[in-house]
């Protein structure tokens, strides 16, 4: 057995090497011989995990494996097979694809990656989710999205078993336990709220204003467009959910005395633009006048304002974000006009509804109208 590599490097592949000088080789375990890979860094890791597939497919497989008829696919290939099967099974949306494809990269690097699938052991997946767990912990995050990679292992795993890549019933993630998770975020209160509105910009107040009149997420906000408003009503199409919902814009939040109108009229300016949220004026290189707002800006502002304003939290807990205010919607609903009207219009697929808050025409969309929250 080799020496324990240093912290710093136990992500790299195996058998991947530097020399004081920075020059980067792969050292062939078999034969001793090593191998140049220069100097950049990126270049280096990616010959080094192809080295290692290929190193794992040379090697024959054990009795058991020939005996059950195994084939021999290292778990980075699989997951270059896996995606496409994973898409055509289920169909995912784009937005659940990209998170795929996010926690997919991420595993690429798991030391064993260069590995058999049938070699890959429960104690390899719970020492890297240990690992993502601590990591997780160090940035002051939750476990939420190390439960997430957890998850797609599982069906990572699930898939080759029913390929015939591992034996029946030897999925690695199935013994694991799932990491805890717990909600730490603060909630926003009204207060919070104002005072955060009154410290960003007039096109992060309009976006502000939107997220709490209509209850949606940041992405749909950033998202909408001036022709998602006729005959009276707000159409959304919910990004995560795919869910259709068409909001009557006269509904109104005593509270901030203003209606989903309100805070649609404010968001028209000189500017010519589709997008409700859009910039005023264009920055070189980087976005031009009209361009849509991106989430990242309108999340980057709302938290530096937070910060500015000295919101304090409890220990332990983090500060509220822009999504947030969806909650923050939500109270003030229920707060005016009931629990089953609130879930309504924040578009929850459980809420209770009555015939009224259906669409009677079969178009698909939940309809939420001033005479329901009357």
């Amino acid at each position: 057995m080799g020496a324990r590599r240093q912290a710093k490097r136990r992500d790299w592949p195996p058998n991947l090497y530097q020399q004081p000088s920075g020059y980067f080789y792969w050292r062939n375990p078999q034969e001793k011989k090593n191998y140049g890979l220069g100097r950049d860094k990126a270049v280096a890791f990616r010959e080094a995990r192809a080295a290692n597939a290929h190193l794992a497919t040379m090697t024959k497989s054990t009795l058991v494996q020939r005996l059950a008829g195994v084939e021999v696919v290292t778990f980075e290939q699989w997951l270059d097979k896996y995606m496409p099967l994973w898409i055509d099974q289920e169909s995912p949306k784009e937005s659940t694809q990209a998170t795929a494809r996010r926690h997919i990269a991420r595993l690429r690097k798991a030391s064993w990656a260069w590995m058999s699938l049938a070699d890959i052991t429960t104690k390899h997946i719970a020492d890297y989710l240990d690992e993502q767990v601590k990591e997780a912990a160090a940035r002051g995050d939750g476990a939420s999205t190390v439960m997430n990679i957890r998850t797609r292992l599982q069906d990572i795993f699930r898939m080759a078993e029913t390929k015939g890549l591992i034996a029946t019933g030897k999925n690695p993630v199935s013994a694991t336990t799932p990491p805890e998770y717990t909600v730490k975020r603060e909630r926003l209160s009204l207060e919070q709220f104002l005072a955060i509105r009154a410290k960003v910009p007039a096109w992060a107040q309009r976006g502000m204003d939107l997220a709490l009149l209509t209850g949606q997420r940041v992405g749909d906000i950033v998202d909408m467009k001036f022709s998602d408003v006729r005959d009276g009503s707000l159409f959304v199409t919910q990004q995560k959910t795919g869910f259709k919902l068409q909001q009557d814009v006269n509904i109104r939040l005593d509270v901030v005395n203003m209606t989903i109108g309100d805070a649609i009229k404010q968001c028209r300016d000189r500017v010519v633009s589709k997008y409700l949220i859009h910039h005023a004026r264009s920055k070189g290189g980087y976005y031009a006048a009209g361009d849509p707002v991106s989430i990242r800006a309108m999340s980057h502002v709302f938290a530096k304002a937070r910060d500015e304003i000295g919101i304090k939290v409890e220990e332990g807990r983090t500060p509220p974000t822009f999504h947030e205010i969806r909650s923050l919607a939500e109270r003030l609903y229920k707060a005016q006009y009931g629990q089953e009207f609130a879930q309504s219009i924040m578009g929850h697929k459980h809420a209770k509804m009555t015939a009224e808050y259906n669409d009677l025409r079969g178009s698909g969309w939940q309809v939420v109208t001033v005479k329901q929250a009357s």
